[in-house]
């Protein structure tokens, strides 16, 4: 791996941006981002639990960082751009558009949606504003495939993915703080999965593990290699802080 102005090379051509937790693919002019998870203030509303409305304003944030950083003409939102299951709601209905069309106004010439398990019945609106979406994956060529991560995708050596939302907990001083990761973990068949931070304010992240079954993509929890899977600090201001192996973590993150 090597760094520049706080961005990090992960693989050759796949570098982790500082000031988004996003991937620039330059071959390819691409970005790509995970996890937006529109919609998620008024899902929790209808439990009780009140959030301010935020999830719209930072994804936007993020994704505007992101062009200013790379220059890249295509966008690709790897999955989960809304968060309820059942339905499209009210709120998906107006957010979904405005953040599609704020990555046009950034100056994105493209935007692309692959799939992701939150995604359901958004292809209508997506489609009418002029975004393919992508069912399950989307190949860049070279072996680097995009995959939301909730299906167990094969044939690739490189893919990038999302439904994880990483983080690890760190000790400090007798206090855990929880920071967001990129992921990147080696497959049992010699590939490389890379996992993307959650793009969205309130996706807090799941903590990496050696425990398999805590993994939620079948892909890492059933071929990754966890042990030697490297976790990498997303902060907007230091940049990506490469860490050691998971194996080697246990006294940090216990």
């Amino acid at each position: 791996m090597k760094g520049s102005g706080g961005r990090l090379e992960i693989v050759r051509g796949i570098w982790a941006l500082s000031r988004s937790p996003a991937v620039f693919l330059p071959r390819s002019d691409i970005v790509v981002v995970a996890d937006v998870h529109l919609g998620y203030e008024s899902a929790l509303a209808r439990t009780g639990v009140f959030l301010p409305m935020v999830q719209l304003r930072k994804a936007v944030e993020l994704i505007k960082r992101a062009k200013e950083e790379t220059g890249a003409s295509r966008l690709v939102i790897n999955g989960d751009i809304k968060h309820v299951f059942e339905k499209l709601t009210r709120q998906e209905k107006l957010e979904v558009p405005k953040l599609v069309r704020e990555a046009f106004d950034a100056g994105f010439r493209e935007v692309i949606v692959v799939r992701g398990n939150h995604d359901n019945y958004v292809s209508g609106i997506l489609k009418s504003l002029g975004v393919e979406f992508v069912e399950e994956r989307l190949d860049l060529g070279s072996g680097i495939t995009v995959t939301h991560g909730h299906k167990d995708v094969r044939g690739f050596d490189f893919a990038i993915l999302g439904h994880e939302h990483p983080a690890i907990n760190v000790s400090i001083g007798g206090s855990k703080i929880k920071l967001p990761v990129y992921l990147s973990v080696p497959m049992k068949d010699g590939s490389r999965a890379l996992v993307l931070p959650p793009i969205g304010a309130y996706q807090a992240g799941n903590d990496v593990s050696l425990h398999r079954d805590n993994y939620l993509s079948p892909m890492i929890k059933e071929r990754g290699v966890v042990e030697d899977a490297v976790p990498l600090i997303y902060d907007d201001k230091l940049g990506v802080i490469p860490l050691a192996r998971l194996a080697e973590l246990v006294d940090l993150t216990a």
